[in-house]
């Protein structure tokens, strides 16, 4: 199904409203810092700094001789890349150091972001069994969503994730998995998620999901009912669903995955477990696609992708309290880099 968005509409409002966190992992040094004034200048087979200017190569070597390799070896990204080291991340990290670095990016800003992007301990297990999806189940980049109904920066961010994973060279290769995280100071919020987790038991999660971003000023409680009609869904039934204390645990079942891995604010986006992270002021959709790019080639060159929990989830019987088997995506092991991105929004 293709979700109807204009990601037009949504560009500028999310780009201007979302603060996008690059931040949270230590970075990792090897060695003593050197001063930028003394650094000699590094350059490394297969990365291409010609285009840099005298500083900007002095900061790129200073980076690449300090940082150490993703893969957790003992050597620097220098040494693992001179060396023809077995990592296969060296290479993709140093060539987005040389990409970064003309962006005036900060030193640790590069390196924080490294860190999440490389790095095996930013890969986080999420548990996907209940949740509503699109796309292969087999598909090698699973990608996840926590959102609120209510956040407009969920609202604006949905259209441009659309954009991306429905494109043809996306779309095949992307599952795309949906996680309720109503926010707490949304007081309509989890009510909304109720009101989709209820029309997935009728086989429509994403047109009610549709309908409830689309009016995202209108989530009242007669104002859900009404979607649920214009679905032509059988409203009794979606009604006692909506005030089922299995509905109620599965939306907190989502909220306490995304809490423990550390979701703080929406939209929160995961690739293969791994959270994905901008940085500076590239436009969205080409990191976010860039990001999925790489992790493809990474993931052709390791091991297989992360094993797929299945597509939708089995609807729940009306009051019923079981849940789904459990299921879980994560990165592929510590040969490959999953792509990982999030955009914090409303807290």
């Amino acid at each position: 199904m293709r979700l109807s968005f204009s990601a037009r509409s949504g560009r500028s409002l999310f780009l201007g409203l979302v603060a996008l966190a690059s931040c949270g992992f230590s970075c990792k040094k090897g060695g003593d810092s050197i001063d930028p004034d003394d650094q000699p200048i590094i350059d490394l087979p297969g990365v291409d700094t010609t285009s840099l200017i005298s500083t900007e190569k002095k900061q790129f070597s200073k980076i690449v001789h300090e940082y150490m390799s993703p893969c957790g070896d003992p050597v620097t990204l220098e040494v693992c890349v001179k060396e023809a080291r077995a990592c296969k991340k060296c290479i993709p990290a140093a060539k987005a150091v040389a990409m970064l670095v003309p962006k005036g990016e900060p030193e640790k800003v590069i390196k924080d972001w490294l860190s999440n992007r490389f790095e095996d301990k930013a890969v986080q297990s999420i548990d996907t069994s209940s949740s509503p999806s699109l796309g292969p189940s087999d598909a090698p980049l699973v990608v996840v969503e926590f959102a609120d109904f209510q956040c407009p920066h969920c609202g604006a961010a949905m259209p441009i994730i659309h954009e991306v994973i429905d494109s043809p060279e996306m779309k095949p290769k992307v599952r795309f998995v949906f996680k309720e995280f109503p926010l707490s100071g949304h007081e309509n919020a989890e009510p909304a998620a109720r009101a989709a987790l209820a029309a997935m038991n009728q086989g429509k999660f994403w047109e009610m999901h549709n309908l409830l971003f689309t009016n995202q000023n209108n989530l009242t409680g007669p104002e859900l009912e009404a979607y649920a009609r214009k679905l032509n869904l059988d409203v009794e039934k979606w009604k006692t669903d909506w005030a089922a204390p299995a509905t109620k645990d599965r939306v907190t079942a989502d909220r306490d995955v995304g809490t423990k891995i550390g979701v703080a604010g929406t939209p929160s986006i995961y690739v293969n477990g791994r959270k994905f992270e901008t940085i500076g002021k590239a436009d969205f959709a080409e990191q976010l696609r860039d990001w999925m790019r790489l992790e493809m080639q990474l993931m052709s060159t390791a091991a297989p992708a992360p094993p797929s929990s299945g597509s939708a989830a089995a609807p729940l019987p009306s009051g019923s309290t079981s849940a789904a088997p459990s299921a879980s995506v994560s990165a592929a092991p510590s040969t490959s880099a999953a792509p990982s991105a999030s955009a914090k929004g409303s807290k």
